[in-house]
């Protein structure tokens, strides 16, 4: 598999993972229209089902300074499908990931290891850019959103009211 592709579908899958350890079940949209998966939680009342959609980006590590936050650029048409509210909260999350894909992962006979770390923002508030022409935008995403199975405020943000299975 070429390598950005290879990191790409590794980032998205670092997501996944993370997903199932906190009981949401993972969707990919087909056609990927601005959203990388849909992660849900149903409730035994479905009025109380939830729903998140993600857009993952992948970067190497090395590659971002830290310093501040990870500095992202989208597009204006990937800015817009995140930004604002919706009916299904949209994050932007942002995988670091090792250079070489062979460090991807570690295995043993009693644990996995998955090699990196992952970041989230909501982007919900943020105005539209107001430059004519404008064709990007640069985000931060501020190292302490790290994304965990205890990542309290992303998961629950959209699980305000549905119980932990």
């Amino acid at each position: 598999m070429e390598h950005n592709n290879h990191q790409g579908w590794y980032g998205e899958t670092f997501v996944a993972a993370i997903a199932a350890a906190a009981g949401f079940q993972v969707a990919v949209p087909y056609p990927d229209i601005g959203k990388d998966m849909i992660l849900g939680r149903d409730h035994e009342d479905p009025e109380l089902d939830v729903q998140i959609a993600l857009q993952v980006k992948t970067r190497r590590i090395g590659d971002l300074d830290p310093a501040g936050g990870l500095k992202i650029t989208l597009t204006i048409d990937q800015f817009k499908r995140l930004r604002g509210r919706r009916q299904v909260p949209c994050y932007l999350v942002v995988v670091l990931v090792p250079q070489d894909p062979a460090a991807y992962v570690r295995v043993s006979g009693f644990e996995l290891v998955l090699w990196h770390s992952a970041y989230w923002v909501s982007l919900e508030d943020r105005p539209l850019p107001i430059q004519q022409g404008q064709k990007s935008v640069t985000v931060t995403v501020p190292r302490e959103n790290l994304l965990t199975v205890d990542a309290h405020e992303f998961f629950h943000r959209a699980c305000e009211e549905v119980p932990a299975p």
